[in-house]
């Protein structure tokens, strides 16, 4: 009973040291947004608009 109360002390510790080491890391993704051919990304819309002619 000692060695399990002692685990589950040490668990509940180390898990909000561990979540914070997982999420500092100091890269974070960039996502790129594609359009089809003939068209670009508006970014007041966050949409793909036809490219203007002319």
């Amino acid at each position: 009973m000692r060695m399990k109360l002692l685990l589950a002390t040490f668990v509940v510790a180390a898990t909000p040291g561990l979540a914070l080491a997982y999420c500092s890391g100091g890269k974070h993704e960039q996502v790129t947004m594609s359009c089809p051919e003939g068209q670009t990304f508006d970014t007041a819309t966050d949409s793909c608009k036809p490219l203007p002619t002319g």
